[in-house]
């Protein structure tokens, strides 16, 4: 036989009754009514009688304080919650639960039952009424002690719910229970996420007039701990796992089924994925496709949106269709344009939507990737006077850039150089103005720009300006250029000894310098035996430097000897670079000295090293009357090489 239906309070008669409920309407009357003179005040009333009614007051005093309007029995749904409390304490008083009878009829036995639930449910809805109310003289303590104690009342109870066609009250009360036992342990903190969570999975499926509510707040959970993970994301280390990360789009993906969420759990997928293509660099590609399909969702979600929502969902769009274009197919290919342009698209939807300085900035970056340098340009000098700090410096040079790959260079030179004027000081743009006026050919310049930019500079840049100026004060040759520029040429080997061009300038360097080190053959390494033809051209030169400098005498047949010996190993690296040249490719046989700013034949230039050998030897006779002389000063008498002791 299936259960009746829930009955509501309606009389005074009804304050006794175990199982009526509170009625949508009328709590006021039945609070007001059940606890006054009549029913739980009435002493003449027996203690299940006034049990009865303390109860059904308390529960009425509940339903109002879960409303939060207005009424002329409590000054606030706190004070409510906290005269329910005390009715039910009066309840117990009347009544313990133990002393609840268990006999009777299956239906007496039912309501009895119900009843002991029914009073723990309401004294659980009571101190979390108190507990959420502020009140800092609670009966229960503390917030955290009331949401405790209701939650211990709650938490052994094992909920059944039986269908609702064949037991309504009996389905009713357990998913009353499930309801308020999920906002008690929700209330104390997530680290009751896995109880609270549980219970409105079992709403979801049970019970079908909670079933929105609850689903509602479970994607609200979900989102809300999908954003956590997005906002470590975006920290400083250390920043959440892989599997975290992960996670979070497993949970927004759980909220993509409710409206509120569909939007931005679509944008905060599309932020995850873009923090995952820099965390994880094995999936780069295929978390940043996951971003830019994300944001092209989000972009047709938004489309009743503010301009600026749209604005920044095209942006994301297009950064993350940038990015993926860097990482897909070969630099030039087909594919890699398509994506390039694909993102300016975006970009320009989000300029045109709400331009600022950043996007334009961004913009001119896309257009720049797929050559269009015309495009970008206007895009760049929109955005620059809105920048500040590294976001302008970075811009002001990609500007530059966009001049250069325009055929302006002109005007890629002028832009860092208004820049520097008005104050967009940064080492990065000195630099660039030096190494432009550098192959300029305009060396005082260059070598005034790199002098300024060279402390805020590292890595590369502080190596290849380091190797500028070095050659830059060998050919202008300021005071004190030769030791300035074996100190420049050393600390470009010291960044990067691995490019060969600046152990050449240090070699070179060591040579202009001279010294001790140069005399006594300490100083050999650098101008290090690679086997190369050049490099022996060098060495053969350094030789040529130490015995220059060493002091002969005529009356002392040792430091001839010695003199002797070292020409002997010039003549051994001349030699030797002429030998490793007839085997190498046509290439090789010509190099570049950025210092002479000429090309160095290395056939013409080992045959005349040789030829100062035998000078000095006084093998043959060679001056200033002698055709080849001019050639020979050249580049021997520029190094300092041509003289014999």
């Amino acid at each position: 036989m299936a259960e009746a239906p829930a009955k509501m309070w309606s009389n005074l008669s009804d304050c006794f009754d175990r199982s009526v409920f509170v009625p949508a309407t009328g709590a006021e009357s039945m609070a007001q009514t059940c606890g006054g003179s009549s029913a739980a005040a009435d002493p003449s009333r027996s203690g299940i009688e006034r049990a009865s009614a303390f109860f059904n007051a308390a529960s009425a005093y509940n339903a109002l304080a879960a409303t939060g309007s207005a009424n002329t029995l409590c000054p606030s749904s706190g004070a409510c919650s906290q005269t329910a409390l005390a009715l039910l304490d009066q309840s117990l008083a009347s009544q313990q639960d133990n002393q609840v009878s268990m006999n009777g009829s299956a239906g007496q036995v039912a309501t009895n039952k119900r009843f002991v639930l029914r009073r723990t449910l309401e004294r659980s809805r009571a101190l979390r009424g108190v507990a959420n109310s502020g009140a800092t003289t609670a009966s229960c303590g503390t917030r955290t002690k009331c949401l405790t104690d209701a939650a211990a009342l709650l938490s052994s109870i094992s909920v059944e719910i039986p269908p609702a066609t064949e037991a309504p009250v009996a389905a009713r009360l357990g998913c009353e229970l499930l309801d308020t036992r999920w906002r008690v342990n929700s209330d104390i903190g997530r680290e009751r996420e896995y109880l609270y969570v549980e219970d409105l999975r079992r709403l979801v499926s049970a019970c079908p007039d909670y079933t929105a509510p609850a689903s509602d707040q479970l994607a609200e959970i979900a989102f809300e701990r999908a954003e956590r993970v997005r906002e470590e994301l975006a920290k400083a280390d250390p920043a959440p796992s892989i599997e975290a990360s992960l996670g979070a789009i497993t949970d927004y993906r759980d909220t993509l089924d409710t409206d509120r969420f569909r939007l931005p759990a679509t944008r905060g997928m599309g932020a995850v994925y873009q923090a995952l293509a820099i965390r994880d660099p094995a999936g780069t590609r295929t978390y940043l496709e996951s971003a830019a399909n994300a944001y092209r969702n989000a972009v047709t979600l938004s489309a009743s949106g503010t301009p600026a929502e749209r604005a920044s969902d095209y942006e994301q769009l297009g950064a993350s269709l940038m990015a993926l274009s860097k990482v897909s197919g070969a630099p030039g290919s087909a594919k890699r344009l398509a994506l390039a342009e694909q993102a300016a698209s975006a970009l320009q939807d989000s300029v045109n939507l709400a331009p600022t300085p950043d996007r334009y900035a961004l913009l001119g970056d896309a257009y720049s990737d797929t050559g269009q340098c015309t495009l970008a340009i206007p895009a760049f000098k929109a955005g620059i006077p809105g920048l500040t700090g590294t976001a302008k410096t970075t811009t002001i040079l990609s500007l530059s850039s966009a001049y250069d790959a325009c055929g302006q260079p002109e005007l890629a030179l002028q832009t860092l150089k208004q820049a520097n004027a008005e104050g967009s000081v940064s080492a990065e743009v000195r630099y660039e103005i030096g190494l432009k006026e550098f192959n300029n050919g305009n060396f005082p310049a260059a070598l005034s720009a790199l002098r300024t930019a060279e402390g805020g500079l590292n890595g590369m840049q502080a190596a290849e300006a380091n190797y500028m100026m070095s050659v830059a004060e060998t050919i202008t040759r300021p005071d004190g250029w030769q030791r300035s520029a074996l100190d420049h040429a050393e600390r470009a080997v010291s960044l990067n000894a691995r490019t060969w061009v600046y152990n050449r300038q240090a070699c070179l360097a060591t040579i202009l310098k001279g010294g001790k080190t140069v005399k006594e053959g300490t100083a050999a390494a650098r101008c290090p035996d690679t086997g190369e033809p050049e490099a022996n051209l060098l060495r053969g030169m350094f030789f040529l430097k130490q015995a220059q400098s060493m002091d002969v005498s005529a009356y002392n047949l040792a430091s001839q000897t010695q003199w002797r010996s070292v020409l002997r190993a010039a003549e051994t690296a001349f030699t030797q670079g002429q030998e490793a040249l007839a085997g190498a490719g046509d290439r090789e046989h010509v190099v570049w000295f950025d210092d002479l700013q000429a090309d160095v034949d290395l056939a013409t230039r080992l045959e005349q090293g040789l030829q100062v050998i035998q000078r000095c030897n006084r093998e043959i006779t060679l001056g200033p009357q002698d055709p080849v002389w001019n050639d020979l000063n050249a580049f021997y008498g520029h190094y300092g090489v041509l003289k014999c002791s």
